[in-house]
Protein backbone atom coordinates (compact mmCIF):
# COMPACT_ATOMS: atom_id res chain seq x y z
CA UNK A 1 0.00 0.00 0.00
CA UNK A 2 1.37 3.39 -0.96
CA UNK A 3 1.39 6.47 1.20
CA UNK A 4 -0.90 8.09 -1.33
CA UNK A 5 -3.52 5.73 -0.11
CA UNK A 6 -4.54 3.04 -2.44
CA UNK A 7 -1.78 1.97 -4.78
CA UNK A 8 -4.46 1.85 -7.43
CA UNK A 9 -6.98 0.16 -5.16
CA UNK A 10 -10.75 0.29 -5.46
CA UNK A 11 -12.30 3.74 -5.56
CA UNK A 12 -15.60 4.61 -3.92
CA UNK A 13 -16.58 6.42 -7.16
CA UNK A 14 -17.01 4.75 -10.54
CA UNK A 15 -14.44 6.24 -12.98
CA UNK A 16 -16.92 5.77 -15.84
CA UNK A 17 -19.35 8.07 -14.06
CA UNK A 18 -16.83 10.90 -13.63
CA UNK A 19 -15.65 10.46 -17.23
CA UNK A 20 -19.23 10.67 -18.44
CA UNK A 21 -19.86 13.80 -16.39
CA UNK A 22 -16.67 15.41 -17.68
CA UNK A 23 -17.00 14.51 -21.34
CA UNK A 24 -20.75 14.86 -21.86
CA UNK A 25 -21.35 17.68 -19.38
CA UNK A 26 -18.26 19.56 -20.52
CA UNK A 27 -18.80 19.33 -24.28
CA UNK A 28 -22.56 19.96 -24.08
CA UNK A 29 -21.90 23.06 -21.99
CA UNK A 30 -19.37 24.35 -24.52
CA UNK A 31 -21.57 23.66 -27.54
CA UNK A 32 -24.56 25.37 -25.91
CA UNK A 33 -22.61 28.63 -25.45
CA UNK A 34 -24.28 30.38 -28.45
CA UNK A 35 -27.88 29.68 -27.34
CA UNK A 36 -28.10 32.79 -25.15
CA UNK A 37 -25.82 35.70 -24.13
CA UNK A 38 -26.41 34.79 -20.46
CA UNK A 39 -27.41 31.13 -20.21
CA UNK A 40 -24.89 29.99 -22.84
CA UNK A 41 -21.69 31.20 -21.10
CA UNK A 42 -23.08 29.97 -17.77
CA UNK A 43 -23.50 26.47 -19.20
CA UNK A 44 -19.97 26.62 -20.63
CA UNK A 45 -18.59 27.48 -17.19
CA UNK A 46 -20.58 24.66 -15.58
CA UNK A 47 -19.23 22.33 -18.25
CA UNK A 48 -15.70 23.33 -17.28
CA UNK A 49 -16.47 22.46 -13.65
CA UNK A 50 -17.67 19.02 -14.80
CA UNK A 51 -14.32 18.53 -16.55
CA UNK A 52 -12.43 19.62 -13.43
CA UNK A 53 -14.21 16.96 -11.35
CA UNK A 54 -13.33 14.36 -13.99
CA UNK A 55 -9.71 15.54 -14.05
CA UNK A 56 -9.46 15.41 -10.25
CA UNK A 57 -10.63 11.79 -10.29
CA UNK A 58 -8.20 10.90 -13.10
CA UNK A 59 -5.23 12.48 -11.33
CA UNK A 60 -6.13 10.62 -8.13
CA UNK A 61 -6.18 7.29 -9.94
CA UNK A 62 -2.77 7.89 -11.52
CA UNK A 63 -1.03 9.49 -8.54
CA UNK A 64 -2.29 6.94 -6.00
CA UNK A 65 0.46 4.59 -7.17
CA UNK A 66 3.20 6.75 -5.63
CA UNK A 67 3.87 9.01 -2.70
CA UNK A 68 1.79 11.81 -4.11
CA UNK A 69 4.84 13.93 -4.96
CA UNK A 70 3.99 13.82 -8.67
CA UNK A 71 0.51 15.31 -8.33
CA UNK A 72 1.48 18.93 -9.14
CA UNK A 73 3.87 17.77 -11.88
CA UNK A 74 1.33 15.74 -13.83
CA UNK A 75 -1.26 18.45 -13.18
CA UNK A 76 0.78 21.25 -14.76
CA UNK A 77 1.96 18.98 -17.57
CA UNK A 78 -1.58 17.95 -18.43
CA UNK A 79 -2.91 21.52 -18.38
CA UNK A 80 -0.06 22.60 -20.66
CA UNK A 81 -1.11 19.87 -23.08
CA UNK A 82 -4.76 20.89 -22.63
CA UNK A 83 -4.06 24.53 -23.49
CA UNK A 84 -1.99 23.59 -26.55
CA UNK A 85 -4.53 21.03 -27.71
CA UNK A 86 -7.50 23.37 -27.18
CA UNK A 87 -5.91 26.20 -29.19
CA UNK A 88 -4.73 23.75 -31.88
CA UNK A 89 -8.28 22.42 -32.17
CA UNK A 90 -9.73 25.92 -32.54
CA UNK A 91 -7.14 26.70 -35.21
CA UNK A 92 -7.84 23.38 -36.91
CA UNK A 93 -11.52 24.26 -37.10
CA UNK A 94 -10.62 27.38 -39.09
CA UNK A 95 -8.26 25.44 -41.36
CA UNK A 96 -10.98 22.91 -42.15
CA UNK A 97 -13.31 25.70 -43.25
CA UNK A 98 -16.32 27.52 -41.84
CA UNK A 99 -18.55 24.48 -42.35
CA UNK A 100 -16.43 22.53 -39.85
CA UNK A 101 -16.00 25.21 -37.17
CA UNK A 102 -18.43 23.31 -34.98
CA UNK A 103 -15.89 20.47 -34.77
CA UNK A 104 -13.20 22.75 -33.26
CA UNK A 105 -13.84 22.01 -29.54
CA UNK A 106 -14.05 18.27 -30.15
CA UNK A 107 -10.90 18.42 -32.28
CA UNK A 108 -9.10 20.24 -29.47
CA UNK A 109 -10.03 17.50 -26.99
CA UNK A 110 -8.94 14.74 -29.42
CA UNK A 111 -5.56 16.42 -30.02
CA UNK A 112 -5.03 16.80 -26.27
CA UNK A 113 -5.89 13.14 -25.61
CA UNK A 114 -3.49 11.97 -28.34
CA UNK A 115 -0.66 14.18 -27.02
CA UNK A 116 -1.33 12.91 -23.50
CA UNK A 117 -1.13 9.31 -24.69
CA UNK A 118 2.18 9.91 -26.48
CA UNK A 119 3.72 11.60 -23.43
CA UNK A 120 2.51 8.80 -21.15
CA UNK A 121 3.95 6.13 -23.46
CA UNK A 122 7.32 7.90 -23.41
CA UNK A 123 7.18 8.09 -19.60
CA UNK A 124 6.28 4.41 -19.35
CA UNK A 125 8.44 2.84 -22.04
CA UNK A 126 11.50 5.10 -22.03
CA UNK A 127 11.59 6.74 -18.59
CA UNK A 128 10.37 3.50 -17.02
CA UNK A 129 7.52 4.67 -14.82
CA UNK A 130 5.76 1.52 -13.56
CA UNK A 131 2.20 2.80 -13.28
CA UNK A 132 -0.37 0.46 -14.90
CA UNK A 133 -2.96 3.20 -15.54
CA UNK A 134 -0.46 5.86 -16.62
CA UNK A 135 -1.46 5.93 -20.30
CA UNK A 136 -5.24 5.86 -19.88
CA UNK A 137 -5.09 8.15 -16.83
CA UNK A 138 -2.96 10.75 -18.59
CA UNK A 139 -5.19 10.67 -21.65
CA UNK A 140 -8.21 11.28 -19.43
CA UNK A 141 -6.42 14.06 -17.59
CA UNK A 142 -5.33 15.91 -20.73
CA UNK A 143 -8.82 15.55 -22.18
CA UNK A 144 -10.33 16.98 -19.00
CA UNK A 145 -7.77 19.79 -19.08
CA UNK A 146 -8.72 20.73 -22.65
CA UNK A 147 -12.45 20.74 -21.88
CA UNK A 148 -11.96 22.86 -18.74
CA UNK A 149 -9.88 25.42 -20.65
CA UNK A 150 -12.33 25.53 -23.55
CA UNK A 151 -15.32 25.82 -21.20
CA UNK A 152 -13.93 28.72 -19.20
CA UNK A 153 -12.63 30.39 -22.37
CA UNK A 154 -16.09 30.18 -23.94
CA UNK A 155 -17.62 31.56 -20.74
CA UNK A 156 -15.32 34.60 -20.88
CA UNK A 157 -15.60 35.19 -24.63
CA UNK A 158 -19.27 34.27 -24.98
CA UNK A 159 -18.38 31.93 -27.85
CA UNK A 160 -16.29 28.84 -28.57
CA UNK A 161 -15.06 30.26 -31.89
CA UNK A 162 -11.37 31.03 -32.37
CA UNK A 163 -11.63 34.80 -33.00
CA UNK A 164 -13.58 35.76 -29.83
CA UNK A 165 -11.38 33.51 -27.65
CA UNK A 166 -8.22 35.01 -29.15
CA UNK A 167 -9.52 38.51 -28.44
CA UNK A 168 -10.94 37.96 -24.95
CA UNK A 169 -8.77 35.17 -23.53
CA UNK A 170 -5.45 34.88 -25.36
CA UNK A 171 -4.64 38.52 -26.17
CA UNK A 172 -5.63 39.64 -22.66
CA UNK A 173 -3.32 37.05 -21.10
CA UNK A 174 -6.21 35.29 -19.34
CA UNK A 175 -5.13 32.04 -20.98
CA UNK A 176 -2.09 32.03 -18.67
CA UNK A 177 -4.32 32.54 -15.66
CA UNK A 178 -6.59 29.70 -16.79
CA UNK A 179 -3.53 27.47 -17.07
CA UNK A 180 -2.67 28.07 -13.41
CA UNK A 181 -6.27 28.29 -12.17
CA UNK A 182 -7.40 25.03 -13.76
CA UNK A 183 -4.22 23.22 -12.71
CA UNK A 184 -4.82 24.14 -9.09
CA UNK A 185 -8.51 23.24 -9.31
CA UNK A 186 -7.73 19.78 -10.73
CA UNK A 187 -4.64 18.79 -8.74
CA UNK A 188 -5.41 20.32 -5.34
CA UNK A 189 -8.22 17.94 -4.24
CA UNK A 190 -6.12 14.76 -4.26
CA UNK A 191 -3.03 16.63 -3.12
CA UNK A 192 -5.01 17.77 -0.06
CA UNK A 193 -6.78 14.46 0.62
CA UNK A 194 -4.13 11.84 -0.19
CA UNK A 195 -3.24 9.30 2.46
CA UNK A 196 -4.21 5.79 3.53
CA UNK A 197 -7.76 6.91 4.37
CA UNK A 198 -8.38 8.92 1.20
CA UNK A 199 -12.00 8.54 0.12
CA UNK A 200 -12.73 9.42 -3.49
CA UNK A 201 -16.23 10.75 -2.82
CA UNK A 202 -14.82 13.19 -0.27
CA UNK A 203 -11.98 14.15 -2.61
CA UNK A 204 -14.41 14.91 -5.43
CA UNK A 205 -16.51 17.10 -3.15
CA UNK A 206 -13.39 19.19 -2.73
CA UNK A 207 -12.92 19.07 -6.51
CA UNK A 208 -16.39 20.54 -6.93
CA UNK A 209 -15.41 23.26 -4.47
CA UNK A 210 -12.20 24.16 -6.32
CA UNK A 211 -14.01 24.02 -9.66
CA UNK A 212 -16.69 26.45 -8.52
CA UNK A 213 -14.08 28.73 -6.96
CA UNK A 214 -12.36 28.87 -10.36
CA UNK A 215 -15.75 29.50 -11.99
CA UNK A 216 -16.31 32.51 -9.70
CA UNK A 217 -13.00 34.02 -10.79
CA UNK A 218 -13.76 33.30 -14.45
CA UNK A 219 -17.03 35.19 -14.07
CA UNK A 220 -15.10 38.25 -12.91
CA UNK A 221 -12.64 37.88 -15.80
CA UNK A 222 -15.55 38.13 -18.25
CA UNK A 223 -16.73 41.42 -16.81
CA UNK A 224 -15.82 43.39 -19.93
CA UNK A 225 -16.76 40.82 -22.56
CA UNK A 226 -19.69 38.71 -21.34
CA UNK A 227 -23.20 39.71 -20.29
CA UNK A 228 -23.26 36.60 -18.12
CA UNK A 229 -20.24 37.51 -15.98
CA UNK A 230 -22.25 38.40 -12.88
CA UNK A 231 -24.46 35.30 -13.17
CA UNK A 232 -21.38 33.07 -13.51
CA UNK A 233 -19.68 34.77 -10.55
CA UNK A 234 -22.72 34.62 -8.24
CA UNK A 235 -23.68 31.01 -9.05
CA UNK A 236 -20.03 29.98 -8.80
CA UNK A 237 -19.69 31.59 -5.36
CA UNK A 238 -22.92 30.04 -4.06
CA UNK A 239 -21.98 26.61 -5.41
CA UNK A 240 -18.50 26.96 -3.90
CA UNK A 241 -20.01 27.64 -0.47
CA UNK A 242 -22.34 24.63 -0.75
CA UNK A 243 -19.70 22.17 -2.02
CA UNK A 244 -17.08 23.31 0.49
CA UNK A 245 -19.56 22.76 3.32
CA UNK A 246 -20.21 19.30 1.90
CA UNK A 247 -16.48 18.59 1.94
CA UNK A 248 -16.11 19.84 5.52
CA UNK A 249 -19.05 17.70 6.66
CA UNK A 250 -17.62 14.64 4.90
CA UNK A 251 -14.25 15.28 6.61
CA UNK A 252 -15.93 15.49 10.02
CA UNK A 253 -17.94 12.33 9.38
CA UNK A 254 -14.81 10.37 8.43
CA UNK A 255 -12.64 11.75 11.24
CA UNK A 256 -12.10 9.75 14.44
CA UNK A 257 -12.66 12.95 16.40
CA UNK A 258 -12.87 16.70 15.85
CA UNK A 259 -11.40 19.00 18.48
CA UNK A 260 -11.12 22.78 18.70
CA UNK A 261 -7.61 23.72 19.76
CA UNK A 262 -8.42 27.35 20.55
CA UNK A 263 -6.84 30.52 19.26
CA UNK A 264 -3.10 30.98 19.28
CA UNK A 265 -1.69 33.01 22.20
CA UNK A 266 -1.32 36.76 21.73
CA UNK A 267 2.18 36.65 23.16
CA UNK A 268 4.79 34.00 22.74
CA UNK A 269 4.74 31.59 25.66
CA UNK A 270 8.08 30.67 27.21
Amino acid sequence: MSVAGGGGGESSVDPKMTAGIGIIGGLVGIYLTPISPVIGPLLAALGAVCAIVWGADAIARVASYGLGTGVPSIGYMSLAVGVIGALAGLAGGIMLGSAYTILAPLLGVVISVILGGVIALIAKKIVGMKIPVLVTGTMELTGAAAISVLGFSAAIAGSYAMAPILKSVVTTGFIGLLFILNTMAIQHPFNACLGPQEDRARTLKLAGSTGFMAMTIVGLLGMGTSKAWWVIAIIGALAWFITFRMFLQASKDDAASVAWSGMWPKEEEH
